[in-house]
């Protein structure tokens, strides 16, 4: 399974970039990135914002490296730029999710080897990542609908999974709330 990590992101709403706040002693991303380096046999980064900075950031990392000129068109776009070429399942994760874990990812697994899409959710919020199987892929790629869509009508499956598939750090009261977390209770 391909992995396509999504570190492209303006984050507007944040003000900087998310990507890279401090967290845990390393970037934000690095948490999200360790679930998926043991589950996937290959993992492609697509940067656009701050390439420099991001590529900088994964030097230390066997990810696989593509660019998204256009990415202030958003995620679907980056993801098409992932997907390119690749032909076999595949997982689809954005960068901003430190408290997902390995067990997040169990179920879909089982559904991905199945041939079947699916995506964890969390008290009825869908998450992430999202598992895409092969079959699935140049549908995915033509298909006028947002992607969403396109997997609702395939069927995709939900399965439940902890609060770390949907807890994202768009904002700075959330990035906040986030470091407040790890913080000991007295």
């Amino acid at each position: 399974m391909t992995t396509i990590f999504l570190l492209a992101g303006l984050s507007s709403r944040m003000g900087e970039n998310k990507l890279l706040l401090p967290y845990k002693g390393k970037h934000l991303f690095e948490s999200t990135l360790s679930s998926a380096l043991s589950l996937s046999d290959r993992i492609i980064a697509v940067l656009g914002h701050e390439e420099n900075r991001m590529r900088e950031a994964l030097k230390n990392y066997d990810v696989e490296i593509r660019v998204n000129k256009n990415y202030e068109k958003g995620q679907k776009e980056s993801t098409l730029i992932g997907i390119d070429g690749i032909w076999d399942d595949i997982a689809i994760l954005p960068g901003d999710l430190p408290l997902l874990k390995e067990e997040d990812w169990t179920v879909g697994l089982r559904y991905i080897s199945l041939n079947l899409p699916a995506r964890p959710c969390y008290e009825g919020v869908m998450g992430n990542p999202v598992f895409v199987p092969r079959r699935l892929k140049k549908g995915l790629e033509q298909s006028p609908k947002p992607f969403k869509e396109y997997l609702d009508d395939e069927g995709i499956h939900l399965y439940p999974a902890s609060i770390g598939c949907v807890y994202d750090v768009d904002t700075k009261d959330r990035y906040r709330e986030l470091l407040d977390l790890d913080k000991p209770i007295f």
